[in-house]
C-alpha cells in the first residue's frame, strides 16, 4: 500500500489515547507506592504519547505537495519528526538514570503491592498489543514514523517486565533492586533512541537509499541507451528521487530520444519506492580525436590568457599524453610563469579525464605589435646567402624567396619561404622546417625567431 498520510495520523491517534491510558495507570500507582522503577516505566509511556503528538504533527507536514521550495516535497518532516521522538528519548533515559542513583543513595523502601502487579500487567498488555498494531500499520502505510513509535511501545513489555521483578526483589527485602531496573530501563530506552536515530539519519544526509548497480541494471535493457553514468539517488526507502544521464545515438531525432528516456523513467518509477525520476539525455560521444583535445586545450589556453602552440597528442596504454608550447607574459617572473603553467595543466586534466600527463614548454608571447626596423643591405645578402647554403644542405626544400629580414627588440626576425613536393606527409614537412630552422640559429647566434613557410613545388608561380 501507498503513503497514506491520514491513515498514519488516525494510527497516531488511537495510540496516543492508548498509551496516555497505560501511562496513567503506571504514573498513578508508581507515585502512590514510590517504586521508581515503575514510575520510570509510567514516564516512558507518558513520553510515548507525547512522541504519538509529534509524530501527527510531522506526518501532516510531510504530507504537504511539492512546492517550489520544496520541490522533492515534504516527506522529510516525517523523519524529522522521528528524531525528535528520538531525542525526547535520550532525555528520558538520561533523567531516570540519574534519578536511580540518587536513589541508589538514599536506599529508600518503596511499597509494592498488588496494585503494581495489576498496573504493569495492564499496562504491558495495552502497550504490547498497541505496538504490535502500530508496526503493521506502519509497515503496510510505509510510515517510518509509525514503525519507529511502535517499536517503542513493543518494548513496553520486556521493560514491565523487568520492573516486575524488580518489585519483586523490592518484596523479599532488596530495596536496591528498583533503581537498579530504573537504569535497566533507562538503558533500553538509550538504545531505542540510538536504533531510531541510525533508520532515519540516512535520508537527511542523503545517503542513495537504491544501489546503483540496481539501477543501472534496469536502465541497461532500455533498447537504444548507449551507457549511463552519474547515477544519483535520494530520499527514504518509500519516496526515492533518482537522477542519471544516458547517451543515445547522436544521430537520433529530438523524438525519439525522448522516447527512450520516457521508457528508462518509465522502467525506474516501477522500482518499489521510487516515485520521482529525472533523466538527462545526451548524445553519445564519437571516438577520441586529436582535434577535439586540441580545441579544448587551446580553450582552456585563451581563458587563462597564454598563447598555445606545437600541440603534440599521444596515445599511451593507460591514457593520452600532452606535450605543448605556452607562450607567457615576457614581464612575468619564472615563478609566475610556471604557476601559470600548473594551472593550465589542471584545467586540462580537469576538463579532459583521458589525458594522463601534460608536458610544458614556457616560452615568451608578445600580445602586442611590435616596432620593426630594416637592415642593411649587406646584412640582407648575408642572411639570404645563410639561407642558401642551410636549403642545400637539406635535401627536399629548394628555392628559397621572400626572405624578409626585421630587426625586433635588437634581435633579427627572419622569415621565409620554400619548395618541397607537394604529396609529402605533414609531419615530415614539420620536420624539414625545424631542421631548416636550426641551421639558420645555428649560423645566425642573433636571431631571435626563424619563421619558414613551405609551399608545394607544383603550386609556385
Amino acid at each position: 500500500m501507498k503513503h497514506d498520510p491520514q491513515a498514519i495520523q488516525r494510527v497516531l491517534v488511537l495510540t496516543f489515547f492508548l498509551n496516555l491510558l497505560a501511562a496513567g495507570a503506571k504514573l498513578g500507582v508508581g507515585l502512590w507506592t514510590s517504586a521508581l522503577s515503575l514510575t520510570a516505566d509510567g514516564l516512558d509511556t507518558l513520553f510515548d504519547s507525547l512522541a504519538n503528538v509529534i509524530g501527527v504533527i510531522g506526518v501532516r507536514l510531510g504530507s504537504r505537495p511539492p512546492d517550489e521550495e520544496h520541490p522533492y516535497g515534504h516527506r522529510k518532516f516525517e523523519t524529522v519528526a522521528a528524531l525528535i521522538i528520538a531525542s525526547l528519548l535520550f532525555v528520558t533515559a538520561w533523567e531516570l538514570a540519574t534519578g536511580a542513583v540518587e536513589r541508589l543513595l538514599e536506599r529508600p523502601t518503596p511499597v509494592v503491592n498488588r496494585w503494581s502487579v495489576a498496573a504493569l500487567a495492564f499496562s504491558a498488555l495495552v502497550q504490547g498489543c498497541t505496538g504490535w498494531w502500530e508496526i503493521r500499520q506502519g509497515r503496510r502505510l510505509q510510515s517510518e514514523v509509525l514503525v519507529a513509535d511502535g517499536r517503542h511501545a513493543i518494548t513496553s513489555i520486556y521493560v514491565s517486565g523487568a520492573v516486575l521483578l524488580g518489585l519483586g526483589l523490592v518484596r523479599l527485602g532488596y530495596p536496591w533492586a528498583d533503581p537498579l531496573v530504573a537504569l535497566l530501563v533507562a538503558g533500553i530506552i538509550a538504545k531505542i533512541g540510538v536504533e531510531t536515530v541510525l533508520e532515519n539519519l540516512p535520508p537527511l544526509v542523503d545517503q542513495a537509499p537504491l544501489p546503483t548497480a540496481e539501477i543501472g541494471q534496469v536502465v541497461s535493457q532500455v533498447t537504444g541507451v548507449e551507457s549511463y553514468h552519474r547515477i544519483r539517488s535520494r530520499g527514504t526507502p518509500d519516496n526515492v528521487a533518482v537522477d542519471l544521464h544516458v547517451r543515445v545515438d547522436p544521430r537520433l531525432p529530438m523524438q525519439a530520444a525522448n522516447a527512450i528516456a520516457d521508457e528508462v523513467r518509465r522502467r525506474l518509477l516501477e522500482l518499489p519506492g521510487v516515485t520521482d525520476v529525472t533523466v538527462h539525455v545526451e548524445a553519445a560521444r564519437e571516438p577520441e580525436s586529436a582535434t577535439h583535445i586540441t580545441q579544448a586545450v587551446k580553450l582552456a589556453g585563451e581563458e587563462l590568457g597564454v598563447a598555445i602552440h606545437e600541440i603534440w597528442v599521444q596515445q599511451a596504454e593507460d591514457g593520452i599524453d600532452l606535450h605543448l608550447h605556452v607562450g607567457v607574459d615576457p614581464n612575468l617572473t619564472l615563478a609566475q610563469a610556471h604557476a601559470l603553467a600548473d594551472r593550465l595543466e589542471q584545467v586540462i586534466r580537469e576538463r579532459l579525464p583521458q589525458v594522463r600527463t601534460v608536458s610544458t614548454h614556457i616560452e615568451t608571447a608578445v600580445p602586442e605589435i611590435l616596432p620593426t626596423a630594416g637592415v642593411s643591405r649587406g646584412l640582407q645578402e648575408r642572411v639570404e646567402q645563410v639561407v642558401q647554403e642551410a636549403v642545400e644542405r637539406i635535401p627536399g626544400i629548394c628555392e628559397p624567396h621572400h626572405v624578409q629580414v626585421r630587426q625586433v627588440e635588437g634581435r633579427l626576425f627572419v622569415s621565409l619561404e620554400a619548395l618541397v613536393d607537394g604529396e609529402l606527409p605533414v609531419s615530415e614537412a614539420h620536420e624539414l622546417s625545424t631542421r631548416l630552422q636550426e641551421q639558420i640559429r645555428q649560423a645566425l647566434p642573433n636571431v631571435g625567431e626563424v619563421l619558414v613557410h613551405l609551399e608545394p613545388a607544383g603550386e609556385h608561380v
